[in-house]
């Protein structure tokens, strides 16, 4: 599962556009999707799960008989990417299997975004960070506070 930040309020809509198309060609098996928006005028950040439809793939289905896991987004993760957001930016939070990740990288290489948060190792998230082009580069090369 991973959380990416859009520094605009429609770049996560965008990319749930751009990963149902992925999705469609088999390029990716996107299981759930939660788009968090913070509006300039709102007072707190607006959460829409499940976004994708109800587990258009028969793999998502599958996946909870075999393996006991639920294909939607835990909404603690949710609320954590909510915590983290600013007015003026959307967040995209992603549940997906079976990525090909250079091809969804190229999808995406005309649209800047962070890699917020993920369940991935630390080598998995670098490995991501620097394919997509996060402004951040790999965890071990970010500013300390």
């Amino acid at each position: 599962m991973t959380a990416w930040r859009f520094s605009s309020t429609e770049g996560a809509d965008d990319a749930v556009v751009r990963l149902k198309t992925l999705n469609a060609q088999d390029m990716i098996d996107v299981q759930d999707i939660a788009v968090v928006r913070w509006p300039h005028y709102a007072t707190s950040p607006q959460a829409a799960e499940h976004v994708i439809g109800e587990n258009s793939k028969m793999s998502a289905m599958m996946n909870k008989i075999m393996k006991g896991s639920d294909p939607k987004i835990d909404p603690s993760m949710i609320e954590s990417v909510r915590g983290d957001m600013e007015p003026g930016t959307s967040a995209l939070v992603l549940k997906s299997s079976a990525a090909m990740v250079d091809t969804v990288a190229k999808a995406f290489s005309d649209q800047p975004m962070e890699l917020m948060r993920s369940d991935l190792s630390i080598k998995e998230q670098d490995q991501l960070r620097t394919m997509f082009g996060d402004p951040n580069g790999p965890a071990g090369s970010q500013p300390t506070a």
